[in-house]
């Protein structure tokens, strides 16, 4: 038999192994870091709502197009204005963008991110 001496190192079915785990993680990353990146647009579109003078004075409808607007500057293009819902109550206006996004990895074996997010605008 061979001693423990001459078995240094990985085979060649390792190295294939190691390889595709690399590029399978490669593949995710780079399928996710748009999705993520345009999340992140949603939010910051958001967050700037609360600086908007005479929010509360809008209608939805111009609500939803002022953050359609925005996100077309930053070129998202996941969420539409089915995705995005005002609610008004006394002292607050929820401002909130529900969306999910379906990317396809290989095959028919698809990525689904799902992402909510909303601010709270006082009411003037």
């Amino acid at each position: 038999m061979y001693s423990i001496q001459k078995q240094k190192g990985m085979t060649a079915v390792g190295w294939v192994f190691v390889f595709l785990m690399i590029a399978l993680i490669t593949l995710v990353v780079l399928k996710l870091l748009p999705i993520y990146l345009d999340g992140f647009s949603v939010q910051s579109s958001l967050e700037s709502l609360k600086k908007e003078h005479n929010l509360s004075k809008k209608s939805p409808h111009d609500i939803q197009r002022m953050i359609l607007k925005r996100l077309d500057i930053n070129m998202v293009d996941d969420v539409t204005k089915d995705d995005i819902y005002v609610t008004r109550d006394k002292s607050s206006m929820t401002i909130e963008v529900d969306y999910e996004v379906r990317e396809n990895l290989a095959g028919n074996l698809d990525i689904v991110v799902s992402f909510d997010y909303s601010v709270e605008v006082p009411v003037n």
